[in-house]
């Protein structure tokens, strides 16, 4: 039995390692380890948007505060709780990259926490096929994602806020929900 216990550390690394979403470990806000997939996003974004991930995400972390300490408590404006001590949020990085990011508590005291991050426009192939969006309502999606509001979105793709509202009440209808805030979460 001794064997298996002191084996089953290696094996949780190698799966964790092999994960194609990104997981991080933070220990009273400093990081402790990442997976090759947490890796390779933060090399994307150091190169492409001069960002570093950990430094978002430890900001991030500073801002939950209590809310990893409390184990439970929701804490208004951060995200919404998925289970007793998680957090679900979404990010957005300096330049309006969009990133899906769960934060759950290894410790009593939420002084250890993993991290999951997704970047949001990596699946919205996936998610117009799925939903069969029309190239221009996935572009408007993108937008929304990034925060634009109608007006912007409008002046974004050269068209009138009125066409931007109708194209969002297509995706709504399409994808079963009333809200930006509902398509948001869909996505993720």
């Amino acid at each position: 039995m001794a064997g298996s216990t002191e084996a089953s550390p290696l094996r949780f690394s190698a799966i964790v390692d092999s994960l194609t979403v990104a997981v991080l470990v933070f220990r009273h806000h400093r990081l402790v380890y990442s997976n090759a997939a947490a890796r390779q996003l933060a090399a994307r974004l150091r190169t492409k948007y001069h960002s570093e991930l950990t430094v978002l995400l430890g900001d991030h972390l500073r801002s939950l505060g209590d809310h990893l300490r409390s184990l439970g408590d929701d804490l208004p404006g951060v995200g919404h709780k998925l289970d007793r001590g998680s957090t679900v949020s979404l990010l957005t990085g300096a330049h309006g990259e969009p990133f899906y990011v769960h934060v759950v508590p290894l410790d009593v005291d939420g002084a250890d926490v993993a991290v999951t991050v997704r970047e949001l426009g990596a699946s919205m192939g996936a998610f117009s096929s799925r939903y069969r969006l029309s190239p221009r309502e996935a572009q408007v999606v993108e937008l929304v994602l990034l925060g634009y509001r109608n007006r912007d979105i409008a002046s974004t793709l050269g068209t009138s806020p009125a066409t931007i509202k109708k194209h969002l009440t297509h995706v709504f209808d399409k994808v079963g929900v009333d809200t930006r805030t509902q398509l948001i979460a869909r996505i993720a």
